[in-house]
C-alpha cells in the first residue's frame, strides 16, 4: 500500500546500459538489432517500443550470455513505465544472471529494484536493496541519495529513528543537501520535536529557496509550535 504522504519523495538513480550483443554468446545479428533498438527507444522515451524491442531480444536469445543486461535494461523501461511489478521481474533476474565479482550493475540492481519497491509500496523490500547498495559502495558519488530514499522507506514504516539516522548520514556526505534537512524536519515534527524540526525546515529552505515545500513544512511547524 502506498502512503499518501505530501512529504514523501524519492530520488531516481537512472542507470542505462549499452553493449553490443554481438561479440557475445548466444546472439545473432536479429537479436543484436533489437538490442540496439531497444536502447534507442529508451533514449528517446519510447518506453513501450523499448521493452518490446527487449522481448524480441530475449524470445530470439532464451540464453544469452549478457541476458542479464538485457533484462536490466527492460526492467528500466518497465521502470519509466511506472510498471514497477514487471520492473521488479526484471532487476531479479538481471541480479540472479549477474556474478557478485559484477559490483557495479549490481549496485544499479539494487537501487533501481530498491526505488521500483518504494514506489510500489513494498518498503521492506526497498530497504534490503538499499542496505546491499550501501554495502557494496558506500562511498559512491550518489550515496546521498540512497540514504535518502531509505530514510523514506524507513519513515514509511514508523521507524522514525532510523529514518532520522538515515538523512543524518546523508547531509554527512553532503552538508548542503536541502532534500534530506527536509526529509529529516519531516521525521522531527512528526515526533513533535518541533525546535529540531524547526532548525532543519529552515535550512531545507534556506538550500532551495524555490521549493515551495519547505515553505509549507515551515508554516505547519510555525502553527504546531504557536499552538503549544
Amino acid at each position: 500500500m502506498r502512503i499518501p504522504n505530501k512529504y514523501y519523495c524519492i530520488f531516481s538513480a537512472v542507470t542505462f546500459i549499452t553493449i553490443t550483443l554481438a561479440c557475445s554468446t548466444g546472439y545473432d545479428k536479429h537479436a543484436d538489432k533489437y538490442f540496439e533498438e531497444g536502447l534507442a527507444f529508451y533514449k528517446s522515451m519510447e518506453y513501450d517500443q523499448s521493452i518490446e524491442s527487449f522481448d524480441k531480444t530475449l524470445e530470439l536469445a532464451p540464453h544469452g550470455k549478457d541476458n542479464n543486461i538485457v533484462y536490466y535494461n527492460r526492467g528500466m523501461a518497465h521502470l519509466k513505465n511506472r510498471q514497477y511489478d514487471k520492473a521488479i521481474y526484471d532487476f531479479s533476474k538481471a541480479s540472479e544472471m549477474t556474478p557478485a565479482s559484477s559490483k557495479t550493475l549490481n549496485y544499479d540492481i539494487f537501487v533501481n529494484r530498491g526505488e521500483a519497491h518504494q514506489k510500489n509500496g513494498d518498503f521492506d523490500h526497498a530497504i534490503l536493496d538499499y542496505t546491499q547498495a550501501i554495502k557494496l559502495f558506500p562511498k559512491q558519488k550518489n550515496i546521498k541519495f540512497i540514504y535518502s530514499n531509505r530514510a523514506w522507506a524507513q519513515y514509511a514504516k514508523g521507524n522514525h529513528d532510523e529514518a532520522v539516522a538515515d538523512f543524518t548520514e546523508a547531509i554527512k556526505v553532503d552538508p548542503e543537501f536541502g532534500h534530506a534537512y527536509y526529509g529529516r524536519a519531516t521525521v522531527w515534527f512528526k515526533k513533535a520535536d518541533y525546535q529540531r524540526a524547526l532548525s532543519d525546515a529552515k535550512e531545507a529552505a534556506k538550500l532551495n529557496p524555490t521549493d515551495k515545500k519547505n515553505d509549507d513544512l515551515l508554516f505547519e511547524i510555525k502553527a504546531a509550535i504557536d499552538k503549544k
